[in-house]
């Protein structure tokens, strides 16, 4: 006599057998409409639509990435200047080299008629993705005061990264397929350049070094607070640049600098009164709060001497960088621009990145964890696979797994799947004939 149990194992398996055949017929149809999709959001321009009355150019990006490192065989300047001993002339030649031809087409890149520069994909599916008339993604906001002490109210800051020829064949390395990206790390040829501009919605008498600043109208959030509900364009100024070049005189095979606008420059050209601001090539990781307090300073790191004069670092706020390290003013002052790009890495299987500023509860020595100098596709964490200082790629791939997860939750394959695992729950004991607890992972493999 047939057991009951067994009975139901057999019925069980029967109705395992019609699904996994339904689900094999569907395969198919689903991995093209999935392609589809991703490749559409691979190439989404934007978040939010263009608002109904605006009429301008719109945000394109660039994403036909050259397939060879340095295809124009182009040659760079500033690999012929120590950085060490001239780090401003280091920065002129590099700042140089980024407006070239893009002032000219204001950073629409596609039109450059100089040089290629290209953005990266999957930027647009989050809340805090690219507003669409200049393409730029939601930064940390600047608190009042943390930009200048007329600053009394908290700001939005916006930017747009770009890189050259010899990043973009990097990235595309990494989203040869939308659909697929490659999770084993990554790793950026020397010549690299990746450029950031930044804009804030502060305005001039909050922030009186921005006067006459070059002003984009973007379609941004309303409140830093709620990212994604977007409002009509409004004006946003020029307040920094950020570069990171690819340098193999670096220990961490990086140089970091930063420029800021300033308006007491003498340029009858607005983007040339971009000040050189700081210069990084390693995190000086044995520059701790008590040898900072006892008057040690960062060896590896170059900073204006005029910051102060130039109203760059308000009264609330004791340096640009964490201890006299490279920032910016818009940047988190726990940080430094090595020690947050270090964290850069492929997500993990919860689809989370290592935290790129030290929590607040960690002790002086927990904290240098962040400032250590690793070398390029050094994994910030020993279980981790690097992405070479680059956290626009790290972005990418977790707005790309987010993306996913949601998407296949919502396919008739996942809702199919979701149903099957509340109607039929998995008999809690295997039977002798092999079934049970081994046809949970059997199922779930199957329809996921």
């Amino acid at each position: 006599m047939i057991s009951s149990s067994f009975s139901r194992v057999v019925a069980f398996t029967g109705a395992a057998g019609a699904v996994v055949g339904v689900v094999a017929g569907l395969r198919g149809r689903q991995a093209a409409e999935f392609q589809a999709a991703a490749r559409c959001e691979f190439y989404r321009p934007s978040y939010n639509p263009p608002p109904a009355d605006y009429d301008g150019p719109v945000f394109k990006p660039r994403l036909d990435f050259p397939r060879s490192a340095n295809p124009g065989n182009e040659a760079f300047p500033w690999l012929d200047i120590d950085f060490r001993t001239e780090p401003e002339r280091y920065l002129r030649k590099v700042r140089d080299y980024c407006l070239e031809g893009n002032v000219e087409c204001d950073f629409r890149v596609e039109q450059n008629q100089i040089r290629d520069w290209y953005h990266v994909p999957w930027m647009s599916s989050q809340p805090t993705g690219r507003e669409p008339i200049h393409g730029m993604t939601m930064e940390k906001s600047s608190k009042q005061g943390m930009l200048s002490d007329s600053q009394q109210r908290e700001v939005q800051n916006w930017a747009v990264a770009f890189y050259n020829s010899p990043g973009a064949y990097a990235v595309g390395r990494v989203w040869s397929l939308p659909w697929q990206p490659a999770q084993d790390g990554a790793a950026f040829p020397e010549g690299t350049v990746m450029l950031k501009q930044i804009f804030t919605q502060a305005t001039e008498e909050e922030v009186p070094y921005l006067k006459g600043s070059p002003v984009w109208r973007a379609a941004i959030a309303k409140t830093p607070r709620e990212p994604g509900d977007r409002g009509p364009p409004v004006e946003t100024r020029l307040i920094q640049m950020d570069v990171a070049i690819r340098d193999d005189r670096a220990g961490i095979g990086w140089v970091f600098g930063t420029f800021v606008y300033h308006s007491s420059r003498c340029s009858d050209a607005p983007w040339r009164r971009l000040v050189p601001v700081c210069l990084q090539w390693g995190n000086d990781p044995d520059l701790t709060l008590q040898r900072y307090q006892e008057g040690a300073r960062p060896v590896q790191t170059w900073n204006n001497p005029r910051l102060k004069e130039l109203g760059m670092i308000p009264a609330s706020r004791p340096y640009l960088g964490w201890l006299g390290r490279a920032n910016g003013p818009v940047d988190n002052f726990k940080s430094c621009c090595a020690s947050c790009h270090s964290t850069a890495s492929v997500p993990d299987k919860d689809n989370k990145v290592p935290r790129g500023v030290p929590p607040t509860n960690a002790t002086a020595d927990q904290a240098l964890w962040w400032f250590r100098n690793l070398a390029p596709r050094q994994a910030f964490e020993e279980s981790g696979k690097s992405l070479d200082y680059s956290l626009q790629l790290s972005s990418s791939i977790k707005h790309y797994n987010g993306w996913k997860k949601s998407y296949l939750k919502n396919t008739l394959i996942g809702r199919l799947k979701d149903w099957w695992l509340e109607a039929h729950p998995f008999p809690a004991t295997a039977s002798s004939g092999g079934h049970g607890k081994d046809d949970n992972a059997y199922i779930r493999k199957d329809l996921g």
